[in-house]
């Protein structure tokens, strides 16, 4: 679920560096509030300094309590008459004075727009763009917004600012990880990372890693979601900023969550909500109470999720945020299916199904039409339970389907990218090389020498391009090698991994271990209940094998109803045990929609690689016999290659 943009981020998102010239203001260290002042004269140069500051510098890490305390100083220096840097104050109020009244601060964003775009005042304009889309997303929806950012960033890119192309750039990521446009929100975010890295702007560079981590979780890609977030909350910690660690830690939370580790998720939901609640916005708080009640259904914990989900509704409503009423009605429908009232459950679940439809996220209508489905089979309603689930298996494929075309977009974004980057060296150094020929009609001994240097750079610039395409299409090379049933790798992908774990273990005296898993009597699943039927069979074993698995671990379809598991750093004992718990899993899986005496099982075989086995061949051969060892005595076991033999 999307995290709730407070107007303290809002803020952040149209911040700019003001280049507006003048001497600077002897100012505090980054993360503390300039003193006010009472005798504070007016002065242009004073004013640009802390402006800049406040605007996209150290003071993005203060509350929103003590930004408006600079505001006050700012009102101070601004110069009597200047048009110009009122508005730029105004823009600052625009983040700032509507705390929890959305409405009204996109209706003073509205009027100060019109008013700086007829004073032709390009730096108010794109400021008040990102002012007002922000204040969009939250009264309406994130296409509303995206117009807004886009124009934004046409006027910052027109007007030669750097800075504020960059904010606008980190403003459509965020909405376009929002609409599931991954692919094209990590262009955005990285360019944006770039610029304020390259200009040393921590803060903002620091809310982008967080929007970055944000988009890695949406995409599939927790590890790097982790990663981002964590480097985000380290700059957060260390400047105090809290409205930004919130934001980061419930993110941290979803992840969590994601993974299925729902302790871990409560506590970390249960501190972004003290975190919240600390910053005073009602919004956030909201939000916290909605993310903590979604982990609170998933362990089944449904009156406390039922009362965090009235606070988080209540809050909402409080500042006219209706961004979330579709996630509202689906976790109340969770929470009132798990408390055993069905019927209440599925009137919430069609509110929910209206608000995501308006949306067209699929990835939410996956989640709620596998809660009717489960909810419709629980009230004995068989065919509106399979047209349900027949809609969660068509939102799901096409969430795949998605993922696995926004994976490849944002290589082709990142490809692309680099190719315009050199393209423009290209042409650059065309034009240097033209430049340099009309001086070479002086002496055409250093007209050669010229054109001899210029071949060289050129060559170089396209030896790189060469180089960097060559590694964008390994890359789509290997996201080709899964399945695509089951979403694991497919027989190429994991003996490709295979042999590679193979070398690694020899080369550094490692221990590799491999399971071959075969589902049992899978044959007649498919002739008691179809191969649809069967296919599912296959799609939920391979997604609670690849689910038990650890990090590091690899799972992939061989054949039919056959897999492969490669452990590597695994000693056959460890092996075993993972195997167990493979078989365990599965022989609880159950199949909503399909008959309730449909149970599978699995039978495994696990073999340890040996210093005398020729190939990975010979390490599989070895636990396939365990394999048929372990059907020979009745399938739905484990056996090792060594207790076989």
């Amino acid at each position: 679920m999307p995290a709730h943009r407070s107007n303290h981020l809002l803020n952040s998102m149209f911040a700019a560096v003001a280049l507006l010239g003048g001497s600077a203001l002897a100012v505090p260290t980054s993360g503390t509030a300039p003193a006010t002042s009472a005798t504070s004269l007016p002065s242009a140069a004073a004013f640009d300094a802390l402006f800049k500051r406040l605007d996209i510098g150290d003071l993005l890490a203060l509350s929103a309590a003590e930004q408006l305390k600079v505001v006050k100083q700012l009102e101070q220096l601004l110069p009597p008459g200047d048009a110009h840097r009122a508005r730029l104050l105004d823009t600052q109020r625009c983040g700032l004075d509507f705390i929890n009244v959305n409405q009204k601060g996109y209706e003073f964003a509205d009027a100060h727009l019109a008013a700086a775009l007829a004073a032709h005042d390009d730096a108010a304009s794109i400021r008040f763009y990102y002012c007002r889309g922000g204040y969009l997303e939250s009264i309406k929806t994130p296409n509303d917004a995206l117009a807004d950012f886009e124009r934004g960033i046409e006027l910052a890119r027109s007007s030669g600012d750097d800075a504020m192309l960059a904010v606008g750039m980190e403003a459509r990521g965020g909405m376009y990880s929002v609409l599931g446009i991954y692919g094209k929100a990590l262009a955005d975010l990285l360019e944006a990372q770039r610029i304020f890295s390259a200009q040393e702007l921590d803060e903002a560079s620091s809310q982008t890693l967080q929007d970055i981590g944000i988009t890695y979780r949406r995409l599939g890609y927790p590890d790097k979601a982790r990663e981002y977030l964590n480097q985000a909350i380290d700059h957060e910690k260390r400047v105090g900023d809290t409205v930004s660690l919130y934001i980061s830690t419930i993110q941290l939370g979803y992840v969590d969550q994601e993974a299925g580790h729902y302790d871990a998720a409560l506590a970390t939901q249960k501190h972004a909500l003290e975190l919240a609640t600390t910053t005073g916005d009602r919004a956030s708080v909201a939000s916290a109470n909605l993310a903590l009640a979604s982990v609170l259904t998933d362990l089944h914990r449904y009156a406390e999720a039922e009362s965090a989900l009235q606070k988080a509704a209540d809050g909402f409503s409080a500042v006219g945020d209706h961004v979330d009423a579709g996630m509202l009605a689906y976790e109340r429908g969770r929470a009132l299916a798990g408390a055993k009232e069905p019927h209440r459950a599925l009137a919430e679940f069609a509110a929910a199904e209206k608000a995501f439809n308006a949306t067209g996220n699929r990835r939410y209508q996956q989640i709620l039409y596998r809660a009717q489905a489960q909810t419709l089979e629980a009230l004995d309603q068989p065919a509106a339970a399979l047209t349900a689930y027949k809609n969660f298996v068509a939102a799901h494929d096409a969430v795949a389907k998605e993922r696995a075309n926004q994976q490849a977009q944002m290589l082709r974004e990142q490809f692309d990218t680099d190719r315009a980057k050199m393209e423009n060296l290209r042409l650059r150094s065309e034009q240097a090389a033209k430049d340099r020929q009309v001086e070479a009609l002086q002496g055409v001994r250093r007209w050669q020498q010229v054109a001899m240097g210029l071949l060289a750079i050129l060559l170089c610039l396209l030896s790189l391009l060469a180089i960097r395409q060559l590694a964008r299409l390994r890359n789509w090379k290997r996201m080709a090698s899964v399945d695509a049933l089951t979403g694991v790798a497919n027989l190429r992908g994991v003996q490709n991994f295979a042999n590679s774990a193979l070398r690694r273990a020899r080369a550094q005296d490692e221990p590799l271990a491999v399971l071959t898993i075969d589902i049992d009597e899978f044959k007649s699943v498919n002739d008691a209940h179809g191969h649809p039927a069967g296919d599912r069979v296959l799609r939920e074993v391979a997604r609670t094998c690849a689910d038990a698995l650890r990090d590091g671990d690899l799972l992939g379809r061989i054949g039919g109803e056959e897999f492969l598991a490669v452990l590597p750093r695994t000693l056959i004992d460890h092996a075993v045990d993972v195997a167990e718990r493979l078989r365990r899993r599965v022989e609880t899986l159950e199949f909503p929609g399909l008959p309730g005496s449909l149970r599978v099982s699995i039978s495994i075989g696990v073999a340890q690689a040996l210093p005398h086995d020729r190939d990975i061949g010979a390490l599989i051969e070895r636990a396939d016999a365990a394999l048929y060892r372990a059907k020979a005595m009745g399938r739905n076991r484990v056996v090792s290659a060594e207790t076989a033999e």
